[in-house]
């Protein structure tokens, strides 16, 4: 199997406000734009044979500035969606730091789940499902998988073995990626969260 190159989208207004998006068609704001288009010049080093997306607005927009170098296919991956976030959708997370159900949902994300929503469980079950699907097909290029930030610890999670309440606690910042090594037969860490562009 190949190299897993895990990509988190760009900065939204949403973002910088403390707003909860869920899936909504929210756009990428102009520093998101820059962020994806540093990651790309970096990316564009990569032989890769196509890139795989949420098809939430952000994570599209991010997925096609990275693919512009090299002019390789964006596949949509609705496997990779943003976590339901249910009743909490359009409001700030601000407004309901005290909420017993949103404490859960950090402490206990495999069980917690928003009015309406998912728990990670959830999404790490169906996230994995799209990434194995694509790597039942893969050739020996590296895979580059654009999605949320939550999606991305729940997929970490399951091919490193770990609880999903530890990853919970795992930097995901904007235009981060994380890489696994899944060559041989367990999964191996390349790196967590890593910025293109910063020092």
């Amino acid at each position: 199997m190949p190299i897993v190159l895990l990509v988190r989208h760009g900065e939204t207004e949403w973002n910088r406000s403390g707003r909860v998006m869920g899936d909504q068609p929210i756009p990428l704001n102009q520093t998101g734009e820059q962020q994806a288009r540093t990651c790309a010049g970096i990316l564009s080093r990569i032989p890769m044979a196509a890139i795989y997306t949420s098809p939430v607005l952000r994570a599209v927009q991010t997925a096609e500035i990275l693919r512009q170098p090299q002019d390789i296919p964006l596949r949509q991956v609705p496997g990779l969606r943003e976590i339901g976030v249910g009743d909490w959708i359009n409001r700030y997370w601000q407004e309901f730091a005290e909420d017993p159900a949103k404490r859960e949902w950090y402490t206990h994300p495999d069980r917690a789940r928003p009015s309406g929503g998912e728990t990670l469980r959830e999404v790490q079950q169906r996230a994995v499902a799209a990434v194995e699907q694509v790597l039942d097909s893969a050739q020996d290029t590296p895979l580059v998988f654009v999605s949320h930030g939550d999606v991305i610890r729940a997929i970490l999670a399951h091919y490193l073995q770990l609880d999903l309440a530890t990853l919970r606690h795992a930097r995901i910042d904007h235009v981060a990626v994380s890489g696994l090594d899944l060559t041989g037969s367990a999964a191996q860490l390349l790196f967590l969260n890593h910025r293109p562009g910063l020092d």
